[in-house]
Formats: structure tokens, sequence, C-alpha cells
């Protein structure tokens, strides 16, 4: 799976509530950059698998 922020490939992303963006799946450094910035809902942040 891909990073939806960055495109980098990641064996294990986050799930993300963005504001703007809806639910995406980040990798990690996205996550925290989003989360600094205010762009994730509170409660954000469930690990997920590559398993699609």
């Amino acid at each position: 799976m891909r990073c939806a922020i960055c495109g980098q490939e990641a064996d294990s992303l986050l799930w993300a509530n963005h504001k703007e963006l809806g639910g995406v799946w980040v990798c990690r450094k996205c996550w925290e950059k989003l989360w600094e910035k205010n762009l994730l809902v509170p409660g954000s942040g469930e690990s997920g698998c590559a398993c699609s």
C-alpha cells in the first residue's frame, strides 16, 4: 500500500481521518506531520495491515 499523502510504499500504514480528505491511509511520518498541523480529527490513528 502507498501513503495517500507522500506516495511512499509502506508495509504498514495508519488510518487517519483527515479534516479535508476524509479517511486515508498514511505512513507514520505523514501522520505525525498531519497531527502536528492539526489536520486530523481527534481519535485518528488506528494501525492497519497491508492486507488488501
